[in-house]
């Protein structure tokens, strides 16, 4: 993201302490198993995310948010303890194991402290990807493994913080990660446990790999190439959809076409127009193929549905290939019908089986899956729920996610709440060529 160069004294950073915050009870020596969507090769990502607090109007004790923090992090290791374990890929068959109630398990949690304001950084609405890292905690990859779950805050002389958070896809999906810092949460302001139970379950979603004689479905990468790519001069950004806007174009494509018996989303006519928007922007050529993939939730297509505790990977990707002159032709309403069906082929439970299974030969065989552009909605998924501490809720969540996935990945994000004209629209966080950005730019806006 762009550098916001609103503050004349330099950032500075000092990481004072990192201590290992253990479960508050032994942990017999075990060794836990992933589903087959937690050990799919493109979900050991390490995502990373600043949480961004405002300074409270009453006394402020510099130690309070590391305090209130570091004990509920103890007590919540009590309910999540695989979160203070050690990950790693075997050899042998390409899964991942969680080794669990080594003297050497817990969570690494990072105390810092910045010499400037929140303000003169803009709450982090606009901030370069290498300064944010300054905030986020750092985990060390190496052959025995990686601890699962990190935590730094960060203090700032106006009497805020941030907290930054580390954990890898492979553990849990947003949903996951949201009651993980709600409990949290909880537990910071007094409660002796989360509202919801923690459950592991994770054999509920194993598939069995397919005869030798068959070979799995691999699916193949887009064709469409832009004249703007390969480069390494990449972009992020964050676009604002005004609410009026997004009202004005769902019913644009209520007049296009009657969608009476089902919801017209948010996410569905956001996704379609991002779409066009995306491919104009990159100038692809009209007679490749170019996809858009959507996170679709399967929580409830397991028979019977996964407790609302299952803080696993819990979502498939479904995509939409079109060639460019398809995407470019067609009308929002068309997409949008071509959006729903991929969504509901996702909630059919003999599909799902028929996705675990070919998901278990390819990581059984190793085989390299090519990355596509994908839109996934972190709005309603709790990630974005209750997380106040006592310094109201974060005006600001920032995602770090690795460059190489942000490239073929799209955030729905809430509008920022510091802005207030934004209620009730949206953000849409991508990554582009910079060449490519200046059109997405124009396209986006343009719907407002």
């Amino acid at each position: 993201m762009p550098t916001q160069k609103s503050s004349s004294i330099p950032l500075m950073v000092e990481k004072k302490l990192t201590e290992m915050v253990k479960p508050p009870k032994h942990i017999p020596s075990h060794t836990l198993s992933l589903s087959t969507l937690d050990n799919a090769p493109y979900n050991e990502v390490m995502y990373k995310m600043c949480y961004v607090f405002k300074a409270r109007n009453v006394g402020y004790d510099d130690n309070q948010p590391n305090y209130l923090v570091r004990e509920a992090l103890s007590v919540l290791l009590g309910y999540y303890y695989p979160l203070s374990g050690n990950l790693k890929r075997r050899d042998t068959d390409r899964k991942l194991q969680l080794s669990c109630g080594s003297d050497e398990d817990g969570v690494e949690f990072t105390v810092a402290t910045a010499n400037v304001k929140l303000s003169s950084l803009k709450y982090l609405e606009n901030i370069d990807s290498d300064m944010a890292l300054k905030f986020l905690p750092e985990v060390q990859v190496d052959k025995d493994g990686y601890p699962p779950f990190a935590l730094q805050v960060t203090n700032f002389e106006c009497g805020g913080f941030i907290l930054g958070v580390a954990l890898p896809h492979s553990m849990c999906d947003g949903y996951g990660e949201g009651h993980i810092m709600c409990a949290l949460t909880e537990l910071a302001g007094g409660k002796n446990m989360p509202t919801v139970t923690p459950v592991w379950e994770r054999e509920r979603l194993v598939g069995r790999p397919i005869e030798n004689d068959q070979v799995p479905f691999v699916p193949e990468g887009d064709t469409a190439t832009s004249p703007y790519s390969p480069t390494d001069d990449w972009v992020t950004e964050k676009i604002s959809i005004r609410a009026e806007s997004i009202r004005r174009l769902k019913e644009a494509t209520l007049k296009e076409y009657d969608f009476s018996n089902e919801a017209l989303t948010t996410f569905e006519v956001t996704g379609a127009y991002l779409w066009k928007s995306r491919v104009k922007a990159l100038s692809l050529d009209r007679d490749g193929v170019t996809s858009l993939g959507l996170a679709v939730g399967i929580r409830n297509a397991v028979n019977p549905p996964l407790p609302d505790g299952y803080y696993g990977n819990a979502y498939i990707d479904m995509y939409v290939s079109l060639t460019v002159k398809e995407v470019e032709e067609l009308t929002i309403s068309d997409i949008v019908k071509l959006l729903k069906q991929a969504k509901r082929k996702a909630h059919d439970k003999d599909y799902l089986q028929e996705e675990l299974t070919n998901t278990e030969s390819i990581i059984s065989m190793n085989l390299t899956i090519k990355g596509r552009f994908c839109l996934t909605d972190w709005r309603n998924i709790g990630i974005f729920g209750p997380m106040d501490f006592g310094w109201g809720e974060p005006v600001n969540i920032v995602p770090m996610v690795p460059p190489e996935i942000a490239r073929i990945l799209s955030i729905v994000m809430p509008a920022s709440r510091l802005e207030p004209s934004m209620a009730g629209g949206v953000q849409v966080m991508i990554t582009l060529p910079r060449a490519a950005m200046v059109k997405f730019k124009e396209e986006m806006n343009s719907v407002n």
